[in-house]
């Protein structure tokens, strides 16, 4: 069934149960559809596809990290202790997803940039991780594997206002 025989088939069905405002809408809309398509730029998927990349690409996750962590080190000293604790797992899985998109050179330099922060309390976990190198060590090394599976629970202080 191609497009304009599901149009068809949907004006006839709200012409069939008396939608009258929701048909012209529809037609409307169909209308609308039709002129904004022919003017549409033939690259536009191809704009679309490269924002995505850029969206998800390798160099986001030093970024956000970056953001993430200047923010919890400038917050108040009444709350820093407790947003500190966000960082390490956020690091872990910052890590091991850009070691299973295969960018492994970005996820050794986000390694090596952030791992000193976590050293003091996470020095064991974070020399098992050292050993990843690729997507298929995410996969056979067990403790990267129930890291990767495991939820990590914060306890946070309640705010009394």
């Amino acid at each position: 069934m191609d497009e304009e025989e599901i149009e068809k088939a949907v004006v006839a069905y709200l012409k069939k149960k008396g939608f009258k405002q929701t048909e012209l809408a529809f037609q409307e809309e169909q209308q609308l559809n039709k002129n904004t398509n022919s003017q549409l730029d033939p690259d536009i998927t191809k704009k679309i596809l490269s924002f995505s990349e850029f969206e998800t690409g390798p160099e986001r996750y030093q970024e956000e990290y970056s953001k993430l962590r200047s923010w919890a080190y400038s917050s108040l000293d009444l709350y820093k202790h407790e947003l500190l604790r966000v960082l390490y797992p956020v690091f872990i899985h910052c890590f091991m997803e850009l070691v299973a998109r295969g960018h492994i050179q970005e996820a050794r330099a986000f390694f090596d940039s952030y791992r000193e922060d976590h050293e003091m309390m996470h020095l064991r976990d974070l020399q098992k991780l050292e050993g990843v190198l690729s997507p298929s060590h995410l996969k056979e090394m067990e403790f990267a594997h129930s890291i990767r599976l495991s939820k990590v629970n914060i306890k946070m202080c309640q705010v009394l206002s």
